[in-house]
C-alpha cells in the first residue's frame, strides 16, 4: 500500500515528530520485524502515542491516480491490499481508498502507548498469495520493497511500481512499470480475461 498507493505513514511520523530514523521504511531496513522493533523502541522513549500516530497517518495522501487506477482494475479483477501496516492506523486511508479488502497486521496497545505488534503470519503477504491461489485464484502482484519480494516469489506475475534502484537493482527478474496505466497495461496482459 504505502509507496505503491499512498505516501509512506511513517515519513509522515517523522515529519510530524521531527525524528528522522522514524523515516526509514522497508526500501531501507528489509527485515520489517527489526524495522518496527526500532521504531517501538522510539516511541515509547519520546512518549508519542498511538493517537499521535493516527493523526499523522490521517494527513498522509494517496498518490496520484492511485484511486481512479483501483476504481478502473476492480472492473476487471478481485483487489486486495496486502500490507505490513497496522489496521489502528491505516483506516484514514482506507476511507480515502474507498474500503478496499486489506490484510495486515494489529498493534498491541497499552493506556494510549503502542506496546508491541502482532504480526498475523512471519510471511503474511506470502501467505495470503498462497491461500488465494489455493482457493483457486490466479495472483498479480505490484510492490515497491523488499518486503514485498515474498509475494512475487509465489505470484503468477509480480511488478516493482514506484520502487527505488536499490531494491530493483537487486531483483532484476522482477519487471518494473511506470505509472499504473502501463501496470494496469500489464495486468490485463497477463490475465485470462481480455478486455474486448
Amino acid at each position: 500500500m504505502e509507496g505503491t498507493l499512498t505516501e509512506e505513514i511513517w515519513q509522515q511520523v517523522a515529519e510530524d515528530t521531527g525524528i528522522e530514523d522514524f523515516a526509514k521504511t522497508t526500501r531501507d531496513v528489509p527485515s520489517y520485524s527489526e524495522l518496527m522493533d526500532e521504531r517501538i523502541q522510539i516511541l515509547k522513549k519520546e512518549g508519542i502515542t498511538l493517537r499521535d500516530i493516527q493523526l499523522s497517518s490521517s494527513k498522509v495522501n494517496l498518490l496520484e491516480g492511485a484511486k481512479d487506477f483501483l476504481n478502473e482494475i476492480r472492473k476487471t479483477f478481485q483487489v486486495v491490499i496486502l500490507s505490513d501496516t497496522f489496521h489502528e492506523i491505516a483506516s484514514p486511508l482506507m476511507e480515502k481508498l474507498s474500503f478496499p479488502l486489506l490484510l495486515c497486521h494489529t498493534l498491541k496497545v497499552k493506556e494510549g502507548m503502542i506496546d508491541s505488534y502482532q504480526l498475523r503470519q512471519e510471511k503474511a503477504k506470502q501467505e495470503a498469495i498462497r491461500a488465494f491461489q489455493n482457493l483457486g485464484y490466479r495472483c498479480f502482484a505490484a510492490g515497491d520493497s523488499f518486503n514485498d519480494i515474498q509475494m512475487f516469489e509465489v505470484c503468477e506475475k509480480g511488478f516493482f511500481i514506484n520502487a527505488p534502484k536499490k531494491v530493483t537493482s537487486q531483483h532484476p527478474e522482477i519487471e518494473v512499470v511506470n505509472g499504473y496505466t502501463e501496470l494496469k497495461n500489464k495486468l490485463l496482459e497477463n490475465s485470462i480475461y481480455q478486455n474486448e
